[in-house]
């Protein structure tokens, strides 16, 4: 079976004391985790700055048990098969990050977007064009794992996601999602 690993960052491999600053339109200016962030709800005005998350992160700390998996998924299946898929915009603090923990030579991708279908048309992209039977994602954000999931209802690729926490890994299930031919994604 030919699995394609994906990977988020921030919160799934790492923790790290990252912050997204938010400018309301009163001049006040709040500041939150990516944890916080994955929860807040936009007011009018708003402008974000995600600066923090150009740098190598500070403070880092991995996710043993979704690190562990990284490190099995490559001995599985090897470095072409797995990937870093970010909403960074920037790929070389992750690079370093990985590089320092003896994980070297994997595919990095950065949307620079918190947009859930950008991270859903990677994967749907890699999926179309070449011959997987499953795709495994570890990700913190639920909206993220929703969107994918519904991009990939059409393709009858196993999807298994993998929701990661403040305490541990959620398995949402692995499930056979019915093949639609041809491969018609126009409305995506």
């Amino acid at each position: 079976m030919k699995t394609l690993h994906i990977f988020d960052f921030d919160d799934t491999l790492i923790r790290s004391d990252s912050m997204v600053r938010v400018h309301h339109h009163d001049g006040t200016e709040t500041e939150m985790s990516s944890e916080e962030y994955a929860t807040y709800v936009e007011q009018p005005g708003d402008v974000f700055d995600y600066s923090d998350f150009e740098d190598y992160p500070p403070n880092a700390s991995l996710i043993e048990q979704v690190f562990a998996e990284l490190q099995s998924a490559i001995a599985m299946d090897g470095l072409a098969n797995v990937v870093i898929l970010s909403a960074r915009s920037a790929d070389q603090p992750i690079r370093e990050f990985l590089a320092d923990n003896n994980i070297k030579g994997i595919e990095i991708v950065t949307t620079g977007s918190t947009n859930p279908m950008d991270k859903a048309r990677y994967i749907l992209d890699r999926v179309k064009n070449e011959d997987f039977d499953q795709v495994r994602v570890f990700e913190d954000n639920t909206q993220n794992i929703r969107t994918i999931r519904k991009v990939m209802d059409s393709t009858g690729v196993r999807l298994q996601s993998n929701r990661v926490t403040p305490h541990g890994v959620i398995a949402e299930g692995s499930r056979r999602v019915p093949i639609y031919s041809p491969w018609d994604f126009t409305g995506i």
